[in-house]
């Protein structure tokens, strides 16, 4: 009587080969799919660049604020309650209207005609003691006390005179400054005693 086939040795070889294969087949499979997983992983987490070469724009510069325009020969300028105009300037080594009624200097005269008109509601007293003449130095000089006498007739002094609102006032100031002085500046002031504390300069161009 022969032996059933699977009690002959070479049937179990054959299972056992069938099943080493098996496993092989497996592990291929494993290893496969790690790899896979490995690759997604690396291409959902690639870092973007951080350099960009797009140039940075120019930051700009800040505007640099103009100085305020200065009044010349011929422009009123407010100055508090009082509107100042320089009619004209000239420079001189004699004053006087007549003469036997005359000033020389070995120096020279820097003399200012005026505008003054009052802004205010009220009467102001106007005076030369409000005006002052600064050079290209930066020297500042007082105005003449006497020169009313020299070169203001009598209705167009300067000192101590009143003036009513909304008239103008006309009349000379005159300054004594040294012969070499050159490039002056008019300072005017808003008045006298408790009117005064604001200024104003023109530019007379002596």
């Amino acid at each position: 009587m022969k032996k059933p086939f699977y009690k002959k040795w070479w049937f179990w070889v054959i299972v056992v080969l069938f099943i080493i294969g098996g496993l092989n087949s497996k592990d291929k499979e494993t290893q496969q799919a790690s790899t896979n997983s490995t690759d997604a992983v690396a291409k959902t987490t690639t870092v973007p660049a951080v350099i960009s070469d797009k140039k940075a724009e120019p930051k700009a510069e800040p505007k640099k604020e103009e100085a305020p325009k200065m009044a010349k020969i011929g422009e009123a300028v407010q100055v508090g309650n009082l509107a100042v105009q320089a009619n004209k300037a000239s420079s001189k080594t004699t004053i006087g209207q007549n003469e036997y009624l005359q000033k020389k200097t070995s120096d020279k005269y820097i003399v200012v005609n005026l505008s003054i008109k009052n802004l205010d509601k009220e009467a102001r007293t106007l005076d030369a003691s409000m005006f002052k003449l600064i050079d290209a130095a930066g020297l500042e000089y007082e105005p003449m006390s006497d020169a009313d006498l020299y070169v203001n007739d009598s209705g167009n002094m300067l000192f101590l005179a009143k003036i009513n609102p909304g008239l103008t006032k006309t009349a000379n100031v005159v300054f004594e400054v040294p012969k070499d002085s050159k490039n002056f500046k008019l300072k005017a002031d808003s008045g006298i005693g408790w009117e005064a504390g604001k200024s104003e300069l023109i530019d007379i161009g002596k």
